[in-house]
């Protein structure tokens, strides 16, 4: 196929870039050239007495490009052998098309064979010299498997001098040099990328790459994390990008640097608190971190305990810390006793952390630049752990469907958050719903609107005193730093104090994964049991222990249960007795899986009194009940209960109804 045109002022208007450079004829070609390209086929062009003659081989074009496509998908695929067959192929019917080669050596390349590969990269240069992806491929062979810098610099040097606009090509050609040790040609490669497209986001990437290999592990993180910002596919680039910031962000991190970060932070807020803080170390914590306010335990002093184990732990510290610190300004400012709002409302149960845990990262992310790393590695870390509750087979065969999409909502809640501040986008890997999404994006949306509105300690006017005691210990901490008076009737409600220590340790979202995890081995354990098996276990609970198990220690054996040791928390509820001659038993276990969830196990022996001057001992009804509570809102909880009888069923002396197995639903609201 043939076109031609008059070299005239209609064809500049056609192709104005060479209109605006002052009709220049070699504008013109290139931008003929780039309109008539078919993928790898390009014109030929004639220039004759004022004439253009274009001309395009439209045969091969429609012969060709769809089976030159396929072998793209193929190398896409990582499908290199057949690529190669059929690259082969479409050499041997057309040797001039210089692509073909250049994707040959690419196809060789990926296999290892780099001589082979350099050889057909030559070839596609000798039928095309101006072919920028051969020139630079060439330059990247000679750099990074000969090691041959100079001989590189020629080729990129060319690719250049033909393309000099092409960002990406000079970003390409600076990470190449970088990962050679050459950072200060790099640089001047990136900064000429930049003045040309400063959004494109590989430049940030590799002003990164240029940072780390310097040792500026700072600037490496920020880099990173602006490369995040501004690439919106989770390609090779976002992974790289990703790995870059964790690896700088583990560099930055210093014991000494994160302690001085925590000091200064203490020491303003003991000012502004009036107490005194006490950091300490405790290697058996469940958590990360835990702060025990004052109040709640007779003492002069806040203390915040963490576990050093965790990643980056000055970051939950530092968290807990604020926790304290919010208090203190909601006391100060007089809005502790304002009535909750909407926002509450919405985000109930293990949702009442959401919105408390957002502010406090964004009150951290805008006030404490220097915490950044250890921020971005443990909430990333602390996300993955939401992922993997949200994936995990063993736990979502064991668990309902309703709580893990509730839990999972939540989990979205804070990755929302998280891609906010730092760009790393981990939305899919929860594998939420359609309805999951939604309704995660509504929260931090009305989470968003708040904070646009909201000062620091603001967050304590979204709850109504007794409902945040209520709901949980933690709540509980916060009214009491804010000075909120208990009337006699919120202290009679208040939990057991054997029972404080066990809601303020299950409160916390950082374990909300590991008691997930406690719980399924439990029900697992116990599904392959046989009836008179769980029975004899929790005998042997009550008669050993009875009342006198302390949640504070740790150690106790069951015999029947060999190789294991357990806490505090198993038994709790366990009594043995004989009350008439009745020899009744029963024995709970029980676990907050999430603060506003909880799973319990009983089993119970009681005789049937009705009937019990027949015969005491021949009427007892074993039965075995899980059940599993929700609080939907401070005031209103639902508790389902299975009941199942593990004898003959009897019959009720009075009502004459033999026992069957049952399942309860119980509502309960509080006014």
């Amino acid at each position: 196929m043939h076109i031609i045109h008059s070299i005239n002022d209609f064809l500049f208007e056609l192709f104005p870039k060479a209109k605006e450079a002052a009709n220049n004829l070699d504008v013109l070609k290139r931008e003929i050239e780039k309109f008539y390209t078919v993928g790898p086929y390009k014109p030929t062009m004639t220039i004759i007495h004022g004439i253009i003659d274009i001309t395009i081989e439209g045969e091969l074009i429609e012969k060709h490009n769809s089976r030159f496509r396929k072998v793209l998908d193929l190398c896409d695929a990582l499908c290199y052998e057949e690529a190669q067959q059929q690259i082969n192929q479409l050499i041997r019917e057309a040797p001039h098309i210089s692509e073909y080669h250049r994707v040959l050596g690419q196809i060789l390349s990926e296999q290892g064979e780099q001589d082979d590969a350099l050889n057909s990269l030559i070839d596609a240069l000798r039928w095309d010299p101006k072919n920028e992806w051969a020139l630079i491929m060439t330059g990247n062979i000679l750099a990074r498997c000969q090691h041959d810098i100079d001989a590189a610099m020629k080729y990129y040097e060319c690719a250049e001098q033909h393309k000099p606009d092409d960002y990406v090509s000079l970003t390409l050609i600076a990470i190449n040099l970088i990962r050679n040790g050459k950072s200060e040609t790099a640089r001047q490669y990136l900064d000429k990328a930049f003045e040309i497209n400063p959004a494109y986001p590989n430049i940030y990437y590799a002003f990164a790459l240029i940072a780390e290999a310097e040792h500026h592990f700072k600037e490496a993180f920020e880099m990173s994390v602006v490369a995040l910002f501004k690439n919106p596919k989770k390609d090779l680039l976002y992974q790289q990008s990703l790995q870059t910031a964790v690896n700088a962000a583990h560099e930055i991190i210093d014991l000494e640097v994160g302690g001085d970060i925590v000091n200064e932070f203490t020491a303003r807020l003991e000012e502004e608190c009036g107490k005194k803080i006490v950091i300490e170390e405790d290697a058996l914590l469940k958590t990360a971190a835990r702060i025990e306010f004052a109040e709640n335990h007779n003492r002069t002093y806040h203390l915040v305990k963490y576990n050093p184990e965790y990643p980056a732990v000055h970051h939950r510290i530092m968290h807990e810390l604020t926790h304290l610190f919010f208090a203190a300004q909601a006391r100060r400012e007089g809005k502790n006793k304002q009535n909750y709002t909407t926002l509450y409302e919405v985000l109930n149960g293990q949702m009442y952390n959401t919105p408390i845990d957002l502010f406090i990262e964004d009150y951290l992310f805008q006030n404490c630049p220097d915490l950044m790393p250890y921020q971005f590695l443990s909430l990333f870390g602390l996300i993955q752990e939401g992922i993997q509750a949200a994936t995990d087979e063993k736990i979502l065969t064991s668990a309902s469907t309703e709580n893990m999409s509730e839990s999972k909502t939540c989990n979205l809640v804070h990755a929302f958050h998280f891609r906010k501040r730092y760009g790393v986008d981990l939305i899919a890997e929860h594998k939420p719903t359609d309805n999951e999404k939604e309704q995660a994006e509504k929260f931090y949306r009305e989470y968003e609107e708040y904070r646009a509105r909201c000062m620091p300690g603001d967050f304590c006017s979204f709850f109504e005193e007794s409902d945040f005691r209520k709901h949980s210990d933690h709540l509980e901490h916060v009214c009491a730093e804010a000075d909120v008076d208990f009337s006699a009737h919120d202290v009679a409600t208040l939990p057991d104090k054997k029972m404080q220590p066990f809601s303020q340790v299950h409160q916390s979202k950082d374990i909300n994964m590991a008691v997930t995890r406690f719980m399924v081995e439990a029900l697992q354990y116990f599904k392959n049991l046989k009836n008179t098996e769980i029975k004899n276990i929790a005998m042997q609970i009550g008669a050993q222990y009875g009342d006198e198990i302390s949640l504070d220690r740790e150690g106790y054996t069951v015999p029947l249960i060999s190789g294991k040791t357990f806490t505090g928390y198993l038994g709790v509820a366990a009594s043995h007795d004989r009350d008439l001659q009745l020899n009744n038993f029963k024995v709970e276990a029980g676990y907050f899986i999430y603060s506003w969830l909880f799973a319990k196990l009983a089993y119970s022996d009681v005789a049937n009194a009705n009937v019990i001057k027949s015969s005491p001992y021949d009427v007892h009804q074993p039965t075995i009940a899980p059940a599993l509570s929700a609080w939907l809102s401070p005031a209103v909880s639902l508790t389902g209960t299975y009941t199942y009888f593990t004898k003959e069923r009897t019959t009720n002396a009075i009502t004459g109804v033999t026992n069957q197995n049952t399942f309860a639903l119980a509502v309960r609201a509080s006014f």
